[in-house]
């Protein structure tokens, strides 16, 4: 009986709170299977007041109720006193804009927030060009002071030519849009290594231009993954079956360097560039399984992948290299598995193989890659160059690569690599 006296009192009744602002809130019945079963209170703001649509909330009890239509009157008056802040002139603007914006389907807090994210930060407005060459500057000087490499430094040179070339040296850098990178990434020719060193070479450009203050946003900053998988395979780089190999002059110079400068490393890098063994293999092989008299070399079960007994032949020019190295005792690779890796990857990059903001450009597994591929390309024997890569016999997916990858002649030239050493530097079979 209170209940349905309460009912008669106030159903159909609106009660407008905060007194005359427009908001009002009632007592409404809830209803199941036709009878009440309590009483909820519903307020109402009309579009009038609200400025963008209807809105209507309902909540368990009148104290709520009024809170809320409180905290409306408050947060609607404090956006009309914004409003009314805004000066003729910027009111005229919000005027004009209002309908381009409706067409675009973009809200004025979408687009005024696009355009901070990309706005130069106070006077700090540069053009592309203008950063490239500010940039380039630093890492001039850190090439002076030996901290840098001259390749690495032709690398940057090279690769933001054509970032200027494409995107225009006088493009203000907060006007590049994402969309502008990404279209110029995918029309660069080549592999997606090719394309994803280019893509670092412009993050590193803009990810500058945004800690000096140039852009407050880098565009190159938050791709989607699908995005980067699109155009150059992902952060993960390219898949393993997508092989890349080095050519013939990159293989001698990187041999020479390493004969040179880092000579310890040579047993490996010959090995690996002229017979295809693994890196894995490699280290666990003993000089003692290196026969150059009978011009092979032994990888017992116990250290190959597949934990079967090989026997690799040694080219000629790769008998050359080796009887340059004095020392041919105990392991081939002289470190560990974590040493090898660090000062290997410290190898590369000191022989120039460094992308320019200092990370390594290597070609994944390339020396194996390169004499697969270059054998592949001298014999034409897919069966035989799978035996000596330690592949089952049949496995020819990555024959399907390296077929188009080296043409006979260059194969023959990559096989044809020697050292360039007196002949009186060159030690007999023996040790």
């Amino acid at each position: 009986m209170a209940e349905q006296t309460k009912l008669d009192s106030v159903s159909g009744e609106s009660v407008e709170y905060p007194p005359k602002s427009g908001i009002k809130y009632r007592c409404i019945p809830n209803l199941f299977d036709g009878e009440i079963t309590g009483f909820s209170y519903q307020v109402t703001v009309p579009a009038k007041v609200s400025g963008k649509g209807r809105i209507r909330k309902q909540f368990p009890t009148e104290e709520k109720a009024k809170r809320y239509a409180k905290s409306q009157q408050v947060g609607i008056r404090k956006e009309g006193e914004a409003y009314f802040q805004l000066t003729e002139v910027e009111r005229r603007e919000i005027g004009t804009m209002i309908p381009k914006l409706r067409k675009k389907r973009m809200s004025i807090t979408y687009a005024i927030q696009y355009a901070l994210d990309r706005a130069p930060a106070g006077k700090n407005e540069r053009t592309l060009g203008e950063v490239v060459k500010e940039l380039r500057a630093s890492k001039q000087e850190r090439q002076e002071r030996g901290k840098l490499s001259q390749h690495t430094l032709r690398t940057y040179d090279y690769q933001t030519n054509k970032l200027l070339e494409e995107i225009g040296a006088d493009t203000l850098v907060h006007e590049i849009t994402q969309e502008q990178v990404q279209d110029y990434i995918k029309r660069i020719d080549g592999t997606d290594r090719t394309r994803k060193n280019y893509y670092r070479a412009a993050n590193e450009v803009l990810g500058y231009s945004k800690q000096k203050g140039y852009i407050m946003k880098n565009p190159t900053g938050d791709w989607a993954e699908e995005d980067k998988k699109r155009l150059f395979g992902g952060d993960n780089g390219e898949d393993d079956l997508d092989v890349g190999i080095l050519t013939p002059k990159e293989v001698e110079d990187f041999l020479e360097f390493t004969a040179n400068q880092r000579p310890e490393f040579l047993p490996f890098v010959v090995l690996a560039a002229f017979t295809g063994i693994r890196t894995e293999e490699l280290q666990k092989l003993e000089w003692s399984k290196v026969n150059l008299e009978t011009g092979i070399v032994t990888l017992d079960a116990s250290i190959t992948k597949k934990r079967r007994k090989r026997f690799v032949p040694i080219p000629e020019n790769a008998k050359q290299w080796i009887l340059t190295i004095p020392n041919r005792t105990g392991k081939v690779v002289p470190y560990s598995e974590n040493i090898f890796r660090n000062e290997y990857h410290k190898l590369r990059l000191s022989a120039g193989w460094e992308n320019s903001d200092g990370t390594s450009n290597w070609v994944k597994n390339g020396l194996r890659h390169s004499f697969g591929s270059y054998k592949y390309a001298v014999t034409g024997d897919s069966i035989e160059t799978a035996r000596l890569l330690g592949h089952r016999q049949g496995d020819t997916v990555l024959f399907d690569h390296y077929a188009a990858l080296a043409t006979k002649e260059q194969g023959e030239s990559y096989f044809a690599i020697k050292p360039k050493l007196p002949a009186d530097k060159v030690m007999n079979f023996s040790g």
